[in-house]
């Protein structure tokens, strides 16, 4: 589980932010992770005091449950972006992913799949979307 977050974390940082990958999940994902990040924890702890105020000790347990519950949604993100890291990719995307290894390869990048899979992942299309975007014109994307 440990390791499933740290890859949904390294993969968060590694998703480009184009418009080229625009209706993909992950562009939907990413944002509301990092956004959950950020607003969360506030929420949570204005939760705990706002609920401990008006409903009083003896709702403790569910005041806890609640607080601990908004904390929680950010690790769903990462949960979520981890196992997609490594999921193969589909068909068209594989296609994608081939078109954009030559392309790179032929301009003097040096792009290949790590030799333990049996086919190229998300978090391998991140990479290359990334390296791709950092080097290739515009109209080869």
């Amino acid at each position: 589980m440990w390791k499933t977050l740290q890859r949904g974390a390294n993969y968060l940082k590694l998703w480009p932010n184009h418009a080229v990958v625009g209706n993909m999940p992950e562009s939907k994902f990413i944002p509301a992770t990092k956004l959950g990040i950020k607003l969360l924890p506030f929420a949570a702890v204005a939760n705990f005091f706002v609920q401990f105020q008006y409903l009083g000790a003896e709702f403790l347990p569910q005041i806890l449950g609640a607080s601990l519950f908004l904390l929680a949604l950010p690790i769903q993100g990462y949960y979520w972006l981890g196992k997609r890291a490594h999921q193969i990719l589909p068909p068209a995307l594989n296609s994608w992913y081939f078109e954009l290894q030559n392309k790179l390869n032929a301009a003097g990048e040096d792009i290949r799949l790590p030799g333990h899979r049996k086919g190229p992942c998300y978090v391998d299309l991140a990479r290359v979307l990334r390296k791709a975007l950092a080097v290739l014109p515009p109209e080869e994307q």
